[in-house]
């Protein structure tokens, strides 16, 4: 949660935009953040390949740098619309969450068989 603060606030540092983008909702904004997330993971020694799967990853979804800035901008202009966000957020990590403990379970009681 601490990660998805920090990339939050450093990307509406930088958001200067007047509206927010049409393209861009709540539940893609976290698509593409989740996304980010697992490319940061994968390419943390690597940033020269990061910036490349990042553009990469924002071409995929057919959105720019600029729709993310806007979207964060609309956010800041209206921190009600927070709560809903962080909400699809909770949900989205804590399902993967476990998910991925259930996986866990079902192979340590295979190695213990």
């Amino acid at each position: 949660m601490k990660k998805l603060l920090l990339w939050c606030l450093l990307l509406s540092a930088v958001g200067c935009a007047i509206a927010p983008s049409p393209k861009l909702s709540d539940k893609k904004f976290i698509e593409i953040f989740s996304d980010a997330m697992e490319l940061h993971r994968r390419y943390v020694h690597a940033p020269d390949s990061l910036i490349v799967e990042r553009k990469k990853l924002l071409k995929r979804h057919g959105i720019t740098q600029a729709d993310i800035e806007k979207f964060l901008k609309d956010r800041r202009d209206h921190p009600e619309k927070w709560d809903a966000l962080i909400t699809l957020i909770q949900q989205r990590f804590g399902e993967a969450a476990e998910r991925e403990m259930k996986t866990l379970q079902k192979t340590k009681k295979k190695d213990e068989n």
